[in-house]
């Protein structure tokens, strides 16, 4: 059965980014943020590629130690669209999507030039290849959960010379597709999303294997991934504490409390919990591991989605276990690959593992009504946020618009759960553990060695 996919800018203001980028001269590339729910994507946000200032490096990549962040004052770099590195805009949608929400994905990529790409044969043959190597790439880690469910993905071109925007879709699991035409709608307002606030802690052990060369970090970290992902996988989802049926819509969901004077246009933000299985029995085999240690892995995961109200309880349910999980494997990949040794000698009783914590990033076109996140390790400051969020999604932001999560802790969560039927200001700098607070604490506590 074939599901036609609709197409729109929720974000507004993409059509002038598109012009602003081209009145920088040469061609430019980019990626499209945004949400995938039943039969409609939004683009919530356009993020040009950075300049590749190691194309002659082999196997080089975008780091997260940046030195000379891209401004909208830069010039593209580019002639044309052929001399788009696949390699290197693939990875700059891996970058991306750690910065995402759970819902939210790279749905496709934007190209500024002077030629006409859709007309052109070799040109065509560079896009799908260029869509080929981002699907690739973001379908390599099933934790990341980087694809949408359907394969459309949306190709939007700005042609200098006739000031046009063209729209088409390609399909990536078919390496010959024709482009489709799209109606690519940007509307003249903003959609008005729904939020949805989760806190979720874990505090579970796990057994530690050492081997001749000491324990491997990446593979202990690897170890909890997979069983979170499984638990949470299996886990069910309350609204507001209630399990809702999950083709409800979430307006629906939504009643103004009595008293408010909360806008009835601004939707209130919706309470989920996560509630994890429960053996009702013992297994019927226990497995018996000799082990010379534990892993102690505790610490609070809270996450702010964003859906549009039109959404169902299951995309809610779905988008809200994606967080969670995109945002341990995003954290444990950083703290991993930030690493100068994996190998944690077996002499070495105890020691401590902090992976960075998660900060909300204020989107300037949507006023402080949503926001993405990026990872600070610990020392660092919010000018860490500010150079990354340039460099990755071209847009400029202040310190203010960078919030700190690490600051609330469980008491203020407990206080912020009695008011949560009360409107909340997304202006305010204390929004409680309500927003998505995300602080990872890994404790690899290698016990004493057995005793002869």
């Amino acid at each position: 059965m074939s599901v036609t996919v609709k197409w729109r800018c929720a974000g507004g203001g993409g059509a002038r980014y598109l012009r602003r980028c081209g009145q920088l001269g040469g061609a430019a590339a980019g990626l499209l943020l945004g949400q995938s729910t039943g039969e409609c994507n939004e683009v919530i946000h356009f993020a040009r590629t950075p300049e590749d200032k190691h194309a002659d490096t082999p196997d080089s990549g975008l780091s997260s130690d940046i030195d000379d962040s891209p401004t909208p004052e830069d010039t593209n770099n580019l002639n044309n669209v052929l001399e788009i590195s696949e390699n290197w805009i693939a990875d700059h949608a891996k970058h991306v999507t750690r910065m995402l929400p759970g819902g939210m994905f790279v749905l496709g990529l934007f190209i500024v030039s002077s030629d006409d790409v859709f007309n052109d044969a070799a040109s065509l043959n560079k896009i799908r290849s260029i869509l080929a190597h981002i699907n690739r790439t973001l379908s390599s880690n099933q934790y990341m959960y980087g694809v949408p469910a359907h394969s459309e993905r949306l190709v939007v071109h700005y042609s200098m010379d006739c000031d046009k925007l063209t729209s088409k879709s390609f399909d990536v699991d078919k390496s010959t597709s024709t482009p489709k035409s799209v109606d690519f709608k940007f509307q003249p307002s903003q959609t008005l999303w729904q939020q949805l606030d989760c806190y979720h802690e874990f505090d579970d052990i796990y057994p530690v294997i050492t081997k001749k060369t000491g324990v491997s970090v990446r593979e202990q970290f690897q170890h909890i991934l997979k069983a979170a992902y499984e638990s949470i996988e299996s886990s069910i989802v309350f609204l507001d504490g209630k399990l809702k049926e999950g083709t409800d819509v979430l307006e629906s969901l939504h009643k103004k409390v009595k008293g408010s004077k909360q806008s009835e246009d601004v939707p209130r933000p919706i309470q989920l919990s996560i509630y994890m299985p429960c053996e009702a029995k013992l297994p019927d085999t226990v497995e018996y591991i000799e082990c010379e240690g534990t892993t102690h892995f505790s610490g609070i995961v809270a996450s702010r989605i964003y859906l549009n109200p039109k959404a169902t309880v299951d995309d809610a349910t779905t988008a809200i276990k994606q967080d969670v999980i995109r945002s341990l494997a995003s954290r444990f990949t950083m703290h991993c690959d930030a690493l100068i040794d994996d190998n944690l000698l077996p002499e070495e009783k105890v020691c401590f593992n902090e992976p960075p914590r998660r900060v909300l990033i204020k989107l300037p076109e949507f006023e402080g009504k949503m926001f993405l996140c990026d990872y600070l390790f610990p020392g660092e400051s919010p000018v860490e946020a500010l150079m990354s969020v340039k460099e990755m999604l071209d847009t400029d932001i202040n310190e203010d618009d960078v919030i700190y999560t690490s600051e609330f802790d469980a008491l203020e969560r407990n206080s912020n759960e009695e008011d949560m039927n009360m409107p909340q200001n997304a202006n305010q700098s204390t929004y409680g553990t309500a927003i998505a607070v995300a602080l990872v604490l890994l404790i690899i506590a290698i016990l004493a060695q057995y005793f002869i």
